[in-house]
């Protein structure tokens, strides 16, 4: 084997291990909950639905997954800006949903069309 050809192979290891490491880091924009992070979450959580629900308050929730276009319409540049897009396995544009606001929107409006 000539001196390039060793060369080259060596090289092609290397890139093979910097491809094989992965970071420990979290995405950017989100964070790790360990246990007691978990525990003091799900601790305050509680309290907020304990306080909310005196109040009269309901929960709800929606998809994490929203289609790009109810966010693109209304928010502002910043939150358009950090939008994670992409195009799911039926073709269509969809976004991590970054707040609620438009999602919440979405299911009044939904829930206004169902009673008419």
């Amino acid at each position: 084997m000539s001196a390039k050809a060793k060369k080259d192979d060596k090289k092609k290891g290397k890139d093979e291990v910097k491809k094989a490491a992965i970071s420990l880091d979290p995405p950017s924009g989100t964070r790790d909950f360990f246990p007691e992070d978990m525990r003091l979450q799900s601790y305050l959580f509680g309290k907020f639905r304990e306080v909310a629900g005196l109040y009269g308050f309901q929960e709800y929730d929606a998809p994490v997954l929203e289609h790009e276009e109810l966010y693109k319409r209304k928010a502002g540049e910043e939150i358009t800006q950090q939008m994670y897009n992409f195009v799911d396995k039926e073709g269509a544009l969809v976004t991590l949903r970054p707040e609620m606001t438009p999602s919440l929107a979405r299911m009044v409006l939904s829930l206004m069309r169902a009673e008419t």
